[in-house]
């Protein structure tokens, strides 16, 4: 009998062992055969997702809002950050607005299309929240309206109008006290008539060292300091170069807490920087950033032809230095390969753990596809 019940109880437990070795060999099948993305979703928390939108590129009708608001909520878009001001010359001239504003001149044909009340009014009920993307001092609307508000350079022994990298772009002295009181104006416009979860600024920033040295800047600073901008050599680093650096990061860093002072304090505040090591631009985060509730560096590698790991060991690291604890929102650029992001997000991942969200750009109109394909790297 007692023979009998060993035999039965050995029996039991032969089988049991059998089962555990059956689910293990099954959860190793599983672990081994899945894809890559498969493994991402099973092992990370997902990134919240922020899409950066063009408006003319992408929206010309309620429609056209209609059927991207659903596309974003279809493949978990968190924040849409839709341009409000435009950016850039190319097509609409920058300053133009896409919204109902009695400040600023509206984008031809969206004279009875207001795009940021569309978009507010559609993403909205489906818990996607809109930021309002607004560049500042790239401006040719202000400039053609008030001449004298144009951005002036030192080139060559002279003082000329600084029109970018392609001579085809018109910007706006981020020093002039009047200019800095439109842009001012219409961000509280923004905020006083628009429910928008976040105002998001760009082109906080000059582009190079021998920039702005119009009258009125080259006025002030010579008041404080003794020393015409006009004779500063700007192509070598020097104790005069370093003080004229200071007045300009200091003149961005008093705009921005302007900024935080004239807007209701709940709503959040973030700005589009550049990489932090570019100090000819005289954006340092470092001294604004209390004014402010996010930083999004710019680590678009490519564009300055850097090697990827500079996006996470140049980038991101320099941006965290300046951050002082405010949360940084990387801005993804389009386009990359799997692997590429593969490598920066696993970065990000386990050098950068305060990063909850990332940020996507596209510079035309985004597809189904590539939404989709964000989605699935939320979890990479």
């Amino acid at each position: 009998m007692k023979a009998a019940l060993f035999f039965d109880m050995f029996l039991a437990i032969i089988g049991t062992f059998l089962k555990f070795l059956l689910l293990c060999m099954a959860v190793f099948a599983y672990t081994t055969c899945r894809s890559d993305s498969d493994i991402g979703t099973f092992a990370h928390v997902p990134f919240s997702t922020e899409i950066v939108v063009r408006t003319a590129e992408n929206f010309r009708t309620e429609t056209d809002v209609t059927a991207f608001v659903k596309l974003c909520s279809r493949h978990h878009v968190t924040v849409i950050s839709l341009l409000v001001k435009q950016d850039e010359d190319s097509q609409i001239p920058s300053g133009r607005v896409y919204f109902h504003s009695k400040i600023a001149q509206i984008a031809p044909g969206y004279q009875e299309f207001d795009v940021l009340q569309s978009m507010l009014n559609l993403a909205h009920p489906l818990g996607i929240q809109v930021r309002a993307w607004v560049p500042q001092f790239h401006d040719q609307s202000a400039v053609l309206t008030h001449p004298e508000w144009q951005m002036m350079a030192f080139e060559k022994g002279e003082v000329v109008p600084y029109t970018g990298s392609g001579n085809k772009e018109i910007f706006a002295n981020p020093l002039d006290p009047q200019v800095q009181q439109y842009e001012l104006d219409i961000l509280m416009e923004i905020a006083a008539n628009y429910p928008v979860d976040g105002i998001t600024l760009d082109w906080l920033r000059f582009d190079n060292y021998n920039m702005d040295v119009s009258y009125t800047t080259s006025k002030i600073f010579q008041s404080q300091t003794g020393i015409s901008p006009l004779t500063i050599d700007f192509t070598r680093d020097g104790p005069e170069r370093i003080q004229w650096n200071k007045f300009r990061t200091d003149g961005i860093a008093n705009y921005a807490g302007r900024v935080r002072a004239s807007l209701p304090a709940s709503l959040p505040i973030g700005v589009f920087i550049l990489p932090p090591e570019f100090e000819e631009v005289a954006q340092d985060a470092g001294k604004f950033n209390v004014s402010v509730n996010f930083l999004a560096p710019m680590c678009y590698f490519r564009d300055w032809d850097f090697p990827i790991d500079w996006v996470w060991n140049n980038c991101m690291a320099n941006t965290a230095n300046k951050a002082a604890g405010k949360a940084i929102l990387p801005t993804m650029d389009s386009g990359l390969s799997d692997q590429q992001y593969r490598q920066i997000l696993s970065h990000i991942r386990d050098e950068y753990p305060q990063v909850s969200m990332l940020s996507w750009f596209h510079h035309g109109q985004w597809t189904e596809n590539m939404l989709e394909r964000i989605a699935l790297m939320r979890t990479w």
